[in-house]
């Protein structure tokens, strides 16, 4: 008797431990890592409205686009070769050859279109502005000074399930992050990519739907093996 209690309920327990392995390791793998995107628009002056492109006599800034997935809780946005193809980086100034004094401030607006769920959103989206005071170098350029404290993100995005795109399934589950601007200083006729970076980036995956199928699956083995074996029984 005891001999057949244990046969029955040992495929159950090497199947449930099949499976909390594999769950333990897709969720290791996917715990750190958050897909992050969206874009940027930007403004001068007090009480202005951010929009793609904002000028001043001899500045002009450009609105950007990002989107990428974080390695080890870490993304940079910027660095791009070519700054005026303003890709995965939060927009690009470029400053003219004219003497120009600058006393105003910029406003970076930065819209983040992924992960969705962000804490104090009402909408799939949410926007952060940052203030940067813009002030003119003593060799013609223009440095701006902004704000660099790190802004805490938390979210709760259940959206990835109907998500097919490569990479951005891993946004799915509750999780946090931090994004910060760096300043910017720019020489006469030049331009110059702003940039920032993705920190301390982490999330709770979800499990996946090949995960749930697993076990289901291998409960309904294991309850029709033990069908057959009271039919055996019986006869």
């Amino acid at each position: 008797m005891t001999n057949r209690i244990l046969a029955l309920v040992k495929p159950l327990v090497l199947g449930i431990c099949a499976v909390a392995i594999i769950g333990l390791a897709q969720s290791e793998a996917r715990a750190d890592e958050v897909f992050i995107s969206g874009f940027t628009n930007g403004c001068y002056g007090a009480g202005c409205t951010p929009g793609s492109s904002a000028s001043i006599p001899g500045l002009t800034y450009s609105n950007s686009t990002f989107s990428g997935t974080t390695a080890n809780g870490f993304r940079g946005l910027g660095g791009n070769p070519n700054p005026g193809a303003n890709v995965n980086n939060l927009g690009s100034f470029s400053l003219s050859t004219a003497p120009n004094t600058f006393n105003t401030t910029f406003t970076l607006l930065v819209t983040f279109t992924a992960p969705q769920g962000i804490n104090g959103s009402n909408s799939a989206t949410f926007t952060a502005a940052v203030t940067g005071t813009v002030r003119a170098a003593d060799d013609g350029g223009v440095f701006i000074d902004f704000n660099n404290a790190p802004l805490l993100f938390t979210f709760n995005d259940t959206s990835c399930g109907a998500t097919t795109v490569a990479g951005q399934q891993t946004t799915c589950g509750t999780g946090s992050f931090s994004f910060s601007i760096n300043d910017l200083a720019i020489d006469p006729g030049q331009t110059a990519s702003l940039t920032g970076q993705i920190t301390g980036a982490q999330q709770t995956a979800v499990p996946e739907p090949a995960t749930l199928l697993l076990l289901g699956t291998g409960l309904s083995g294991i309850a029709a093996s033990v069908r057959r074996r009271r039919k055996a029984a019986k006869k």
